[in-house]
């Protein structure tokens, strides 16, 4: 990647943390920044680190039109980069040929991108490297999970989830134990050959997740932090980086493996000092909010630092208003209050900044938009907030076939 010839930007993804953060680190480098998204009001829509916001279709319903419109917005701005941060990677990655006849765009191909997205696939590249996973069966019918009920005595509980997913939604927990029990739990699932699911064997212990950005395999950027707080099921909403050599070069022997370029995030679960890699998600996370200005974190996406860039230890970020209501109850729930207190009280917010306060400011009208979005679909907040931009592998068989064409 050319850094001379690089000056405007161009983030897709408004609506996330991670994207105004990014936007701040870029323009405080003196890049020009601008961001386009498929809602209205987003958190970049007001910040004074954003040069210019687009309104574009949503990619899901429109990917064509949507496409498009980057297309245009690229050549009308003289767009340099292209970054996208949510998971409307993989529709930009659907246009990927025509978006890089006019600017870098720091993406993978649907095709590698799938086969990381897709929690089966991803099970299947780890194997490949003899790297250890959790045992994992893929399931096209409720009779196939019945079979791995009674034949898998040995596991005190399993996890089923859908090959596409996100926010560790729509996981069921199962117990082979519990035969009956978990019988019941699956009745109502949609299972098909083209809705697929996997069934995954249940460790405990720790969980820890990661990010990095890559380009050719090689690292530029990474940093670790375990779960400890989190809004439903999966998505954290407490950070704090740690040093955790092993993931590093977990992650490393991965990337080197697929000559990887993008940015890209694994769960995993530690137990018995063995690391289990439970899913990947080859886009942004909310580990970026762990970087500082002066980290240069801009230097990752440019492949201009001659170090691998990680946070300083025991640095800590948190979104204030999820911990607020959804941090807060599970606190008390499991007694950690004095731990919620200390935290809540002691860490920097992900969104507010003295020198760019209209984002803060803007959650709550943004919250109203959710809310009434929320009310219109029957959808929830978490939902709502990426409804638009998800990715189930649509059009992936096609794509495939034109590949190999």
């Amino acid at each position: 990647m050319n850094n001379k010839l690089i000056h405007n930007i161009l983030l897709t993804g408004g609506r996330a943390p991670v994207t105004l953060e990014l936007a701040r680190f870029f323009t405080t480098a003196g890049y020009q920044v601008f961001v386009a998204d498929s809602i209205k009001h987003h958190l970049c829509t007001n910040s004074r680190y954003v040069f210019k916001n687009f309104l574009v279709p949503q990619p899901r319903y429109n990917s064509t039109a949507y496409i498009q419109a980057l297309l245009e917005i690229v050549k009308q701005e003289n767009i340099h980069l292209l970054i996208p941060t949510c998971e409307e990677i993989f529709y930009i990655s659907h246009g990927l040929i025509e978006l890089n006849k006019y600017c870098q765009v720091f993406a993978e191909t649907v095709h590698i991108l799938n086969q990381l997205h897709n929690k089966w696939e991803f099970i299947c590249q780890v194997k490949k490297l003899d790297l250890v996973t959790p045992q994992t069966w893929l399931v096209k019918s409720k009779a196939e999970i019945i079979d791995i009920l009674q034949s898998s005595n040995s596991f005190h509980k399993l996890i089923l989830k859908p090959v596409y997913s996100r926010f560790a939604s729509n996981i069921h927990i199962l117990s082979p134990k519990n035969y009956q029990l978990s019988v019941q739990e699956i009745e109502h699932i949609q299972i098909s050959k083209n809705k697929t699911w996997v069934v995954q064997e249940f460790i405990s212990g720790k969980h820890y997740c990661s990010y990095s950005i890559v380009h050719q395999g090689k690292i530029t950027a990474h940093a670790a932090y375990p779960t400890v707080f989190t809004a439903g099921k999966g998505s954290c909403i407490y950070f704090e980086a740690v040093n955790h050599p092993q993931i590093l070069q977990w992650v490393k022997t991965f990337v080197e493996s697929l000559k990887f370029t993008g940015q890209i995030a694994f769960d995993f679960i530690e137990a018995n000092d063995i690391l289990y890699p439970l899913e990947c998600n080859p886009r942004a996370i909310s580990a970026i909010h762990l970087f500082q200005v002066s980290d240069k974190l801009e230097t990752a996406f440019l492949n201009t630092t001659s170090e691998i860039i990680q946070p300083q230890m025991y640095q800590r970020a948190m979104i204030s208003m999820a911990m607020l209501v959804y941090g807060l109850p599970d606190a008390i729930r499991y007694h950690q209050f004095r731990q919620w207190l200390k935290i809540f009280f002691s860490t920097k917010d992900v969104i507010f900044r003295i020198s760019d306060v209209m984002p803060f400011f803007s959650i709550f009208i943004i919250l109203w938009q959710s809310l009434l979005m929320s009310f219109k679909t029957g959808l929830s907040l978490i939902q709502v907030s990426t409804q638009d931009i998800e990715w189930d592998g649509e059009n992936i068989e096609l794509l495939m076939i034109d590949r190999e064409n």
